[in-house]
């Protein structure tokens, strides 16, 4: 049987919360990825995007041409379309904050045009680039993905939140995050400032997001670490990012919606604080080769729901065979427990991963949850 032909259960995001919850009583593991990359999308669908999405994902909605609705909300319909027939319980759909910064253009290996952060500067260097920078004010964000989404988001589904980019990870775009290294030394207040600034923006962006009735999740993206360590000392990300974390945490919480806490990297001498401190309910991004889902799921587990860890690596350039048989090794150890843990990649479903790749492991989830919980 090949993946596409495999029924498909309904969407239950009660079962999902349950699950990042860890309530009882056990049953099937859920699926659960950051978000879906618009090539993904487009193989997955087999159509296009009428609009270059990457446009929007990555500068402010605000600046949408009027001629370009129609095709945004295509877009969108594609999106919900998308997330409902791979079995997903939510949409992942993007909140309207983005903030200016500095970017290089080029195509990636789809044929895609694409922006890259510019990594060396950015539009603030100065205290007099902070004064003159057009920062939005909170009261003129606008969050028209989600409302449009809010109106149409399928019976049993409900959405997530996601802003693109945190606020450590804002903070260093706006500067560019070789001139904000050399400015945690030579200009400690303008970090200070930025690091501020842009933690009230995330935070406004999350109390209006709560707001909009089927939003239930709301998506911390922050990424916070490299390889062998945070990019950053711990103690200026516990100092400067944690407060803003905390308060997203209890305007999510009070509004009844889950905290899901995604960051690249080796971030972990920070979980404890993560856990305890903030109150994430989920932790979300796992790659194999420095901290496997189930080692995390071994340490933390018991106090915090792990999510995705098929690595994108195997995901990338391995067979379908190997992919099926990692996804299933993960669930005999993440996910017998039937809460806890959710499946999806160790990051999002990039346009590098086989269209098949992806499939499989999805598929390679539903046996195994027909196997175990009927």
């Amino acid at each position: 049987m090949t993946p596409d032909a495999v029924v498909k259960p309904e969407p239950n995001f009660d079962n999902l919360r349950r699950t990042i919850l860890r309530q009882g009583p056990p049953g099937a593991v859920p699926f659960f990825d950051l978000f879906a990359d618009p090539g993904m999308v487009e193989a997955v669908l087999g159509e296009k995007f009428p609009i270059n999405l990457h446009r929007y994902i990555e500068e402010p909605v605000a600046e949408l041409p009027v001629e370009e609705m129609p095709g945004l909300m295509k877009s969108l319909d594609m999106y919900v379309r998308f997330c409902r027939e791979m079995g997903y319980d939510y949409v992942f759909m993007m909140t309207g904050f983005g903030l200016r910064r500095s970017y290089k253009t080029t195509t990636d290996t789809s044929g895609t045009q694409r922006h890259w952060q510019d990594e060396a500067s950015g539009p603030i260097q100065s205290w007099a680039d902070f004064e003159a920078y057009p920062w939005p004010k909170p009261e003129d964000l606008r969050h028209a993905a989600l409302q449009y989404v809010n109106a149409i988001v399928p019976e049993g589904m409900k959405i997530a939140a996601f802003m693109y980019g945190g606020i450590f990870e804002h903070s260093t775009w706006l500067m560019g995050l070789q001139s904000f290294s050399y400015a945690l030394h030579d200009q400690p207040d303008l970090v200070a400032a930025i690091c501020q600034r842009v933690g009230e923006l995330a935070t406004a962006t999350c109390a209006q997001a709560v707001e909009i009735d089927n939003v239930s999740m709301v998506f911390l993206t922050d990424d916070l670490g490299f390889y062998s360590g945070t990019l950053v000392s711990p103690d200026f990300i516990r100092h400067h990012m944690f407060p803003h974390y905390k308060r997203i945490a209890e305007i999510t919480h009070q509004a009844g919606s889950l905290l899901i806490f995604h960051s690249c990297g080796n971030m972990y001498k920070l979980m404890d604080g993560l856990i305890d401190d903030i109150g994430i309910d989920a932790k979300h991004s796992f790659e194999d080769k420095i901290l496997t889902v189930e080692e995390a799921s071994r340490r933390w587990g018991n106090r915090v729901t792990v999510l995705g860890g098929v690595d994108m690596d195997l995901l990338g350039r391995g067979t379908e065979e190997q992919v099926r048989a990692r996804t299933r090794q993960i669930l005999e150890v993440c996910g017998v427990k039937g809460t806890g843990y959710c499946l999806g990649a160790g990051n999002t479903a990039a346009n590098y991963i086989p269209r098949q790749n992806y499939l499989a492991m999805l598929d390679e989830g539903r046996r195994w949850n027909r196997e175990h919980f009927g």
